[in-house]
């Protein structure tokens, strides 16, 4: 693989401490939040009136914003694929069959009729035809279903004595597979006969099969299991290794990436069998397509548990490669890349130092300004968890240049979407003491207050829980944060959060002003 891999042609594209320290920090992962109090999160506050969140009702809270935040797994790939026609002499197979008409839904029958004949050229040019008629946007699945070809295809699969007739049937197969009938050909019993094709002589029919399985792992966490189970992980893995072309590398490690994807998660076996080879492919392979798989393998994995991210850790030249991906001019090879780093932030504080100690933060001020949403969003998404971590990884953090400051610019100025994680990373920043003076200093109260008005419940308590913070650290200080609330007519959304029909709210608003304000109040009527 590494001698492949180096022949390939270049592409040219681009702690939380203690409770006195920090209140509240929290970690978030797909649909989970990791509460980050200090050495004793579970300890009460110094005042009752002043409880933050326990780690259940924050979880309630999150819960469906968290999902909704990380359910556009792989916005730019499909899950499954199709071989498409682009012209008469593709939809042929090649030159040699450049003047054979493309078949059309009327020789459906016939086709159908061919494949169970007792001669096998004749099964081999049904399957053909067959092949050609579903290598089409849309292709007419259900009619070929209905016509009965499933069973003949997965015989044909069994056909050793011809790989032609194997690879057309394994390729009309892919494409069915590719539509909403993926378990019809399942129920066909294909997956039996796929999985021992990828030992085949042929490097085409290893492709074609693996591109078929692909396209069923594709579909739900059931069938991927299913083909797990049916031993396909190997024989994947061998071809990966051993390519027999840049085609078939491509539509393995394709192929791969949805054996890893879907919840429940994968083993650990699977896991520990496909780390090291997709490390190998991030470190040595110069394939843009290559890469953008093996990259979303990785995110999978990190995707489930810190005990997978350990796994990625073992090489600690894998993070180094992962973030030389952001460099890319290319936003399907950075969104991956992205999505795997900030999967591995999520973890302990040991594994977002390896993040940091990996070269990531001079990289995130590009990408808080790439004109992509998504990635300025899933940016945000990373500082906040960062932010999330010890004193060490906060101040790494506040001392990248220009970085807080465009974090500010988002949270002021950015898409809504794009301005909620935001708000996470500088409500996280404000519950380090250490560091809410300077986060302050650099504008931060006006944009948190203005997210007060937000119909989005838990954004609207992690912005009171940071002003909670800035009211201490002000208190503690003898500093003049609560007048420049003020200024910024926060004791008004304050009051009117009183009001609020969730309960957390209206007590947090309530507690806030009670504590911090309420002797003010008195003083202005005397």
């Amino acid at each position: 693989l590494a001698m492949f891999l180096r022949e390939l042609p270049t592409k040219s594209v681009s702690e939380s401490l203690s409770l006195q320290k920090r209140t509240w920090a929290i970690k978030r992962r797909d649909g989970i939040l990791f509460l980050r109090g200090g050495m004793n999160a579970a300890a009460p506050r110094r005042d009752a009136v002043k409880q933050s969140m326990d780690e259940n009702s924050a979880r309630r809270q999150r819960e469906d914003y968290a999902i909704e935040l990380r359910k556009n797994k792989r916005e730019s790939q499909l899950n499954k694929r199709r071989v498409i026609v682009m012209n008469q002499t593709q939809a042929n197979g090649g030159d040699k069959d450049a003047y054979e008409p493309v078949p059309t839904l009327k020789d459906l029958p016939a086709a159908a009729l061919g494949l169970k004949s007792d001669r096998i050229f004749e099964r081999y040019k049904a399957a053909k035809t067959l092949r050609k008629l579903l290598s089409v946007h849309n292709p007419p699945a259900s009619e070929a279903i209905e016509a009965g070809v499933l069973p003949p295809l997965v015989t044909a699969l069994q056909q050793s004595e011809s790989t032609e007739l194997q690879f057309e049937a394994a390729w009309a197969l892919t494409n069915i597979a590719s539509t909403d009938h993926t378990m019809q050909v399942v129920q066909a019993g294909a997956v039996p006969h796929l999985v021992p094709l990828l030992n085949s002589p042929s490097a085409d029919v290893r492709e074609q099969a693996g591109w078929c399985l692909g396209n069923i792992a594709g579909d739900c966490p059931e069938l991927r299991n299913l083909v797990l189970e049916a031993n396909a992980l190997d024989p994947i893995l061998a071809n990966i290794r051993q390519p027999a072309s840049l085609s078939l590398l491509r539509n393995l490690v394709w192929a791969l990436s949805n054996l890893c994807r879907g919840k429940p998660m994968v083993s650990m076996e699977v896991t520990r069998k496909a780390v090291p080879l997709l490390s190998s492919i991030l470190l040595q392979c110069s394939d843009e397509d290559t890469l953008i798989d093996a990259c979303w393998s990785l995110s999978y994995i990190s995707d489930h548990s810190n005990e997978n991210i350990e796994l990625l850790l073992e090489n600690r030249e894998l993070l180094k490669a992962l973030v030389k991906q952001l460099q890319s001019r290319s936003y399907t090879l950075i969104a991956p890349a992205l999505r795997a780093l900030g999967n591995i932030v999520t973890g302990t504080d040991e594994q977002t130092q390896a993040v940091i100690d990996a070269g990531i933060l001079p990289h995130l001020l590009n990408l808080l300004q790439h004109p992509k949403k998504s990635l300025r969003k899933e940016t945000c998404w990373l500082i906040s968890n960062i932010a999330a971590g010890n004193s060490r990884q906060i101040t790494a953090l506040m001392g990248e240049p220009r970085l807080i400051a465009e974090v500010l610019q988002q949270l002021s100025w950015g898409q809504w979407d794009v301005r909620q994680e935001a708000a996470w990373a500088i409500a996280n920043l404000c519950m380090s003491k250490d560091h809410t003076q300077q986060v302050v200093e650099m504008g931060a109260i006006r944009p948190l207050c203005e997210l007060l008005t937000a119909s989005d419940v838990s954004l609207v308590l992690v912005v009171l829980n940071a002003i909670e913070s800035i009211l201490q650290v002000s208190e503690e200080n003898g500093y003049d944060y609560d007048e420049r609330l003020e200024d910024v007519e926060a004791l008004d959304k304050l009051e009117d959060l009183q009001r609020h029909k969730h309960e957390e709210v209206y007590i947090k608003a309530y507690a806030i002003l009670e504590r911090y304000f309420g002797g003010d109040e008195d003083a202005g009527e005397d």
